[in-house]
């Protein structure tokens, strides 16, 4: 075992194959922030596979939860990346796939992301926000979400704003602000790295952030009607289909929207929205 390391035994959840994973042992040392999420790219256990899993402070593996995503993108350092541009595929290098996704998610519903880093790590918070002031519309440029914390020790960060993501450099999530899975940005990933050429990366994932946008910014003009005093989910689901001649959405992307609202806009009009399920386990 190296020094500074713990080892855990891990098993990839989709081959079964195992594997022991050296982590660090600052990771286990903090107590503030629970279970960790580690990444553990295509390679590092099986050939095929990526993955999280899902440790305790005391070295306890909690689960897992696999990554569904390919990246069909070049190896070999790029012409953008040549000249010090920060890449999609070169985020990912540095944050893992999961941590891309978790910074894109935080980034379109507005949760602050703070990011340990070391000295290796030679960007600027000005780089970090731009990048995703790239794949955000244009109303919703210049937030500065993305905060670089210098601090090694865990235990002694406080946090300004407690719903935040936290993360370092060493493809380690100590706390997310959501607990549901990141079905839409891993999707929209997905469909990016089957494209090359990384400009248009970034525009696919533009048109389909602003999508997804149009459709909440909808929804919440909707919700602002003062004789609305709520609605149930399915009803504006056919409501936002109809109004914007979209395909039927389903009810993760009814959550998303909701949850948009509530993060960007008002809880008030984000409870407005109800959900029959809910209600009907709330009077048992």
């Amino acid at each position: 075992m190296s020094v500074g390391y713990k080892q855990i035994e891990a098993s990839c959840p989709v081959c079964g194959v195992s594997k022991a994973l050296n982590v660090p042992e600052a990771i286990f040392s903090q107590k503030k922030f629970g279970t960790i999420k580690i990444q553990v790219p295509t390679g590092a256990i099986c050939p095929e596979h990526q993955f999280i899993v899902f440790v305790d402070t005391k070295g306890v593996i909690r689960g897992y939860e696999k990554i569904d995503i390919q990246m069909a993108i070049p190896v070999a350092e790029t012409e953008l990346e040549k000249k010090g541009v920060l890449t999609l595929r070169k985020l990912v290098g540095i944050f893992g796939t999961y941590g891309v996704l978790s910074l894109t998610h935080a980034r379109v519903f507005k949760y602050p992301a703070y990011v340990i880093v070391d000295e290796y790590f030679k960007h600027s918070e000005t780089v970090l926000n731009a990048i995703g002031d790239s794949v955000i519309p244009e109303k919703y440029k210049g937030e500065k979400l993305a905060n670089l914390l210098k601090e090694q020790d865990i235990n002694k960060i406080k946090l300004k704003e407690k719903n935040s993501l936290l993360m370092d450099t060493h493809q380690h999530i100590f706390q997310t602000p959501w607990d549901d899975k990141l079905k839409f940005e891993e999707s929209m990933l997905d469909k990016a790295f089957e494209i090359i050429d990384e400009e248009e990366q970034l525009i696919l994932m533009q048109q389909t952030i602003a999508k997804f946008i149009k459709e909440a910014e909808y929804a919440k003009s909707l919700l602002e009607d003062e004789n609305l005093k709520e609605i149930y989910e399915d009803d504006l689901i056919d409501k936002l289909s109809t109004d914007l001649m979209i395909s039927k959405i389903n009810h993760y992307r009814m959550s998303l929207i909701k949850i948009f609202i509530k993060q960007r806009f008002s809880p008030k009009l984000a409870a407005k929205i109800k959900n029959k399920v809910e209600e009907f386990l709330d009077l048992l």
